[in-house]
């Protein structure tokens, strides 16, 4: 420090002399007698502690930091966090700025940097500098709280470190050489320095050599191995172990030097940067900081390995879900550590990739952690991309591709989640994404796992706008491809890559051409085969609607509602015959996918089928009124689970709530969309058939079931339209009989409820009043036969009271019918009601 300096210091008669700085003043104590010194009233030296504990330390500079804000001295938290934490030379500069702050000398005196913090003149001797352990030794590290920012603050500091020892040792480098030299020859110093200088002017030239692989290994090992046998004399099995050794080898480097295999590839691919940070060190203390939080997952981790592959290992004897999934899921929220590197050293891409691809065959399909693995994969790719987008395709072309080739041959039901992840490193245009599926398909080799591979891609290729002309022929061409196929599980990933088309963009009129070739199918045995042809049907009616309703489209609308473009074909849900039919495709293709669906959508089919019709064709009823009689028989006949999928409405937004479902236990069965219809479908005209379905010409139908009871409740709009009232108050009419009396039946007695006061507690009066009117007699012959000696199940009395009660204390109007009613009751049934308790409704 300057004299003046050391003077002052001196003449403050501190409690003890400043000798090295930097210990002196960390825990702020001497600072604190200094400004006792000139604040003696603002200043307790009792307050402040002379102690070596970072809590102390904080306390001390804590309350100096208060006294130099309220004294107008110029000192910031930055320079008393430097001089906390020890940083060299901070405490020199700290106490020769507080110097100057408060003795403010006249002429400023200009000071020198301190010894320890100006940078060397030259470069130290090897022996003298720093080492990695004593670089991550940095107080600026070990005072960052948080224990994941604190271990990336180390691996940055660590990259910095190595980074400068390569670019130290790339200077030392000819020196070095020149004394290895020296060593080696024994010459003079000044004679080996004239011998380099003379090397260094020449121009030296090497020519470049080109290796090829050992296609032919194998006969050029036996010819030798021959001569070898020759020259010694031996037999021809003689030297049968060399022979087979040196064959072994020429085998083994022709597979590893192919170059569809991981090994070949990454031999062919581009030299790694000069320095990358080692992907395993990067990930190392993010997984070992979570590891050691679980005692018991710590004693199995074997020391001896990587701690990331010991883990993974683990991962296979059933490491407990939390732990797993908390390791991939910090993994992939600091993927962004790892894209430089794996951008930069195709080794280290394939050291990541294979250390965590087992984690694909080792998890289920419904596992999380599986989940979390893909998810990790998606969120590297895709950071990648970013980065080195060309790089990064060949990346997961050439490595990623083969071990994932693998997986999907072996696990069918995770294809979908397989197929995102390649995609996910696949750079977002129509070449790229050919080039990756013709790498694909030369890597599975095999046509109907790759079919089933396209059914996946297509939706990917959709939703990213892709499909343009050269990618719809490509999938077309699979699709009639696999429609011919024997295998029923390749007929239906062809029907679904066309229905997808159909869905997803906008070439629909592509497909249209094809109606001939996948309406074959209809007649099809295998009932998945015929749900995707409904399906696709469906899909592609609903498309021929929305144009024509735009102007767009070259092709004829929806019939009217008295089915002027049907006619009579639809009646009863029959197919028109067979030679109408070749001519109506070839006019109308709306008329050939309305064939097709009449043909599929029939209550004699497969329950399944019908199960994705439903959900298919509810879009097609307010355009297609026909569909809606055969659409309603079809609900009611449906399984009681299915049907109920169907019309329960979630509490979400009704008209987006959709649920992927499978019908069929199988790794090869597919997803299938379930809505809520009974929020989709037109409700007027749902229950008009409903309610004339049951006017039946026998009258079979004496009392309703479940089912009718649970579509009769759906079809009720939350809110009646005024203009529709009298259509409303007829099916009321029609329907009147069979909900009162269910309303004494234990099973259907909430739906008939919620039937009755949906009618009579309507706001609008034109159909509450009118339906209290028309069904005030139905109501006492319900209770009379509620009360009477009818031999029939009944719902317990209590119930029918409670609905009662709700009734009378809806409003006053309500309250003077139930009244009306109920006295009605006693005049025409004093004995049944002598003996109920229906005088507790007036309570």
């Amino acid at each position: 420090m300057p004299r003046d300096v050391v003077r002052w210091l001196q003449s403050l008669d501190l409690s003890f002399t400043i000798r090295n700085p930097k210990r002196d003043l960390t825990n702020g104590y001497i600072v604190a007698e200094i400004m006792a010194r000139y604040h003696p009233k603002d200043v307790q030296l009792s307050a402040f502690e002379n102690g070596l504990r970072l809590a102390t330390k904080v306390d001390n500079w804590e309350s100096l930091y208060k006294l130099f804000k309220k004294k107008g001295i110029a000192i910031t938290k930055d320079d008393i966090d430097k001089v906390i934490h020890c940083a060299p030379g901070y405490a020199t500069m700290f106490i020769m700025k507080l110097w100057s702050l408060l003795t403010k000398p006249k002429v400023p005196m200009k000071f020198a940097m301190p010894q320890e913090m100006m940078p060397p003149s030259e470069p130290l001797p090897a022996y003298m500098r720093e080492t990695a352990s004593r670089r991550l030794k940095d107080p600026e590290i070990d005072r960052v709280q948080d224990t994941v920012e604190r271990t990336i603050r180390a691996i940055d500091t660590l990259g910095y470190y190595h980074e400068e020892r390569r670019s130290i040792k790339a200077a030392e480098a000819p020196t070095l050489m020149r004394h290895e030299r020296r060593l080696k020859t024994g010459m003079a110093g000044e004679a080996q320095d004239t011998l380099e200088r003379g090397m260094e002017n020449e121009s030296v030239q090497i020519d470049e050599v080109a290796v090829k692989a050992m296609t032919g290994g194998d006969a050029r090992l036996g010819a030798a191995a021959g001569r070898q046998r020759a020259a010694t004399g031996g037999a021809p099995g003689g030297g049968g172990a060399s022979a087979a050794a040196l064959g072994g080898r020429a085998a083994l480097l022709k597979a590893v030097c192919l170059p569809n295999t991981s090994a070949g590839a990454l031999a062919g691919l581009q030299q790694p940067a000069l320095f990358v940070k080692p992907a395993a060190d990067i990930m190392r203390p993010l997984v070992y900081t979570i590891i050691q939080e679980n005692e018991e997952l710590s004693a199995l981790i074997d020391g001896k390995k990587d701690i990331v592959v010991a883990f993974i290992e683990q991962c296979r004897w059933g490491v407990l879900d939390e732990v797993a999934i908390r390791v991939f899921e910090t993994l992939a929220n600091r993927a962004l550590l790892l894209v430089d590197t794996l951008t930069k050293s195709a080794p280290e891409f394939w050291k990541v990739w294979s250390t965590f691809s087992p984690a694909l065959s080792d998890f289920s399909e419904a596992s999380p952690v599986f989940e979390h693995v893909v998810f990790l994969f998606k969120r590297i790719g895709s950071l990648m991309r970013e980065v080195d987008p060309q790089m990064t395709q060949q990346l997961i072309t050439d490595l990623g591709l083969p071990s994932i080739c693998r997986e999907l041959k072996r696990s069918p039901e995770k294809r979908e989640c397989l197929c995102e992840i390649v995609f996910s490193y696949t750079q977002q245009d129509t070449l790229n994404h050919l080039l990756v599926l013709r790498a694909l398909k030369e890597k599975i080799n095999d046509l109907p796992i790759y079919v089933t591979c396209l059914a996946c891609l297509v939706t990917l290729d959709a939703q990213h706008g892709l499909l343009d002309e050269h990618l719809l022929d490509l999938y077309i061409y699979y699709a009639l491809t696999a429609m011919q196929n024997s295998q029923p599980k390749i007929r239906v990933a062809g029907i679904h890559i066309l229905s997808t088309i159909a869905i997803c963009s906008a070439q629909h009129n592509s497909i249209l051409g094809l109606i001939p070739s996948f309406g074959a199918l209809a007649g099809d045995d295998w009932w998945e085969v015929q749900a995707q042809v409904l399906l696709l049907s469906a899909h592609l009616l609903n498309k021929i609607t929305q144009n024509s309703q735009d102007g767009g489209g070259t092709y004829g609308g929806p019939p009217d509602e008295a089915g002027s473009n049907r006619g009579e074909a639809m009646d009863g849900g029959n197919a028109m015959d067979g030679g109408q039919r070749d001519d109506m495709d070839a006019a109308d293709p709306a008329e050939a996918l309305l064939d097709i669906i009449c043909k599929l959508f029939v209550v004699s089919n497969s329950k399944n089928v019908l199960q994705v019709g439903l959900s298919a064709i509810v879009h097609l009823l307010p355009d297609y009124p026909t569909l809606v009689p055969m659409f309603v028989s079809v609900l009611l006949g449906q399984p009681a689970a299915y049907r109920q999928r169907l019309l329960m409405e979630p509490e979400a937004d009704t008209s987006s709530a959709m649920f992927r479902r499978t019908y069929v236990w199988g790794k090869d069965s597919r997803v299938y969309e379930e809505r809520c219809i009974s929020a989709l479908w037109p409700h007027l005209d749902v229950a008009k058939i409903f309610a004339m379905q049951l006017e039946t010409p026998d009258g079979s139908l004496e009392l309703f079931e479940i089912e009718h009871m649970e579509v009769l409740l759906a079809s009720l709009p939350e809110r009646f339209e005024a203009e529709k009232a009298e259509e409303w108050l007829d099916i009321f009419g029609k329907v009147k009989k069979y909900v009162f009396v269910a309303l004494i039946d234990p099973k259907l007695h909430v739906h008939a409820t919620q039937i009755i006061k949906r009618f009579w507690c309507c706001p609008m009066e034109q159909i509450g009043s009118k339906a209290i009117e028309v069904s005030k007699r139905t109501l006492l012959m319900a209770l009379r036969l509620l009360y009477g000696d009818m031999d029939r199940v009944k719902v317990e009395e209590a119930a029918v009271l409670q609905f009662l009660r709700e009734l009378k204390n809806h409003d006053s109007t309500m309250g003077m019918e139930v009244t009306n009613l109920l006295d009605a009751f006693k005049e025409t049934h004093p004995a049944e009601y002598g003996q109920s308790q229906l005088d507790t409704v007036f309570a």
